[in-house]
């Protein structure tokens, strides 16, 4: 036991630095250059350097509190010289990049574990869901946080130290973001079903986060909420979670795409669609259905659908968006990450000849997904052009406070920081 214990332990480490590396060797740049990322740069960044510490932690933003990413930018703000604040924030962006992972390698569910089904999970959620945009920085940690809450709808619950881990993700969670609301209902029905006490105890601590959120922080936004189409949701599912991950993003996928954007409400557009995410639907309840092994995967199904829906209806900008390629990274990656972690639990419970075909998708994924990987827009991994580096900007400012300092993407809104006081 001693050295299965030691030998998973190296395991999960060798998983994490791969993942890591690989997500690093994406974009060099970010550690080049050091990257502020859109909003952590002129609103969070900016709320740190002006505010108080204590307001700038509780100042919410777009209508919610973001509390991981506030505090992340004050302790960029205060602990650190000012020449690598951007480079604390791409690096606790990481860890909480890592987090779901942490928590299905650390996991003692006996699905977990094999090897080879970790290091299933670590290249399906390295390489398919589209994470490009909301790598390497603080901005969007709300994400991962809510992912981590999706992933631990299917882990089993203990007394180790992971569950006051899980207790600091649930508690972050509902101060950092509106999604983890959509998973309020999910948590309530395997807390009903499981009828444990460390069930009860995170759907309460989640519920309590939701609801200081709620009544505290939140304000209604105009923009943000959008009428739902049936036709949108299966048009984007279709794409971004079928297509996308099966076929990837090149020149024999996109031409579909365009067709899809340019007559997205037209009938003939819709069916195939529609048809093809219907026999998937199908396909994953029958799968419920013959296989009871596989049933507790069908809260993962139902946090990815819900949070997809979600991230749909809350979304900025016009849904036709979401087909273009690379485009609105951020609000599908949840369902494609919930997703594959389905497909990997869902495999494992199969009986061997079935197992063998998962075992195909897994390896299929991998393959595109490792191509589409590296294939990512230059205003994501690449610095803007004629772009200085964080620590010549702050030479520059220091030498002229009026200097505006850069930001990322290059198209971006640039931020003016008044002397330090």
């Amino acid at each position: 036991m001693p050295s299965f214990k030691r030998n998973r332990s190296i395991q999960t480490i060798a998983l994490l630095f791969l993942f890591v590396i690989i997500m690093c060797l994406r974009a060099p740049d970010v550690f080049l250059y050091g990257r502020f990322w859109a909003e952590e740069g002129y609103i969070f960044f900016y709320n740190a350097w002006t505010m108080s510490p204590l307001q700038a932690l509780f100042h919410p933003f777009a209508g919610y509190l973001n509390l991981s990413t506030n505090g992340v930018t004050l302790i960029a703000r205060w602990c650190i010289p000012f020449e690598y604040a951007p480079y604390l924030t791409t690096i606790i962006g990481i860890l909480f990049q890592l987090l779901p992972l942490f928590l299905l390698l650390t996991a003692k569910d006996e699905w977990l574990v094999s090897f080879q089904v970790r290091l299933f999970l670590t290249l399906l959620l390295l390489f398919v869901p589209e994470t490009a945009e909301t790598s390497l920085h603080s901005l969007h940690i709300q994400f991962q946080l809510t992912l981590a809450c999706g992933v631990i709808l299917i882990l089993q619950p203990s007394y180790s130290y992971q569950r006051w881990l899980k207790i600091i993700i649930l508690l972050l969670a509902g101060l950092s973001g509106l999604m983890v609301f959509a998973l309020l209902p999910i948590y309530a029905i395997r807390c009903w079903i499981d009828k444990n006490k460390l069930r009860i105890e995170q759907f309460s601590i989640l519920l309590l986060s939701c609801l200081i959120q709620y009544f505290f922080f939140y304000e209604k936004v105009d923009g943000r909420l959008h009428a739902f189409f049936v036709s949108d949701f299966l048009n984007i599912f279709f794409i971004h979670e079928l297509y996308i991950p099966f076929l990837g993003n090149n020149s024999y996928t996109v031409p579909y795409m365009a067709f899809l954007h340019d007559h997205m409400h037209d009938l003939y557009a819709f069916v195939f669609p529609c048809v093809i995410v219907a026999l998937f639907i199908t396909g994953i309840i029958y799968i419920f259905y013959k296989n009871a092994t596989t049933r507790s995967a069908i809260f993962l199904f139902l946090a990815a659908l819900t949070l997809f829906c979600i991230s749909i209806i809350g979304s900025i900008g016009d849904r036709n968006s979401f087909l273009v390629p690379f485009a609105n990274q951020r609000y599908v990656f949840i369902s494609q990450s919930l997703l594959c972690i389905m497909l990997v639990y869902i495999t494992y419970h199969l009986p061997n000849a079935r197992r063998k075909i998962g075992k195909t998708i897994i390896c299929w994924l991998i393959f595109i997904g490792g191509i589409h990987f590296f294939t990512q827009p230059a205003f994501i991994v690449k610095a803007p052009k004629n772009y200085l580096s964080w620590q010549q900007q702050v030479a520059l400012w220091k030498k002229d406070p009026d200097y505006t300092f850069q930001i990322w993407p290059s198209n971006w809104i640039q931020i003016k920081l008044p002397v330090k006081k």
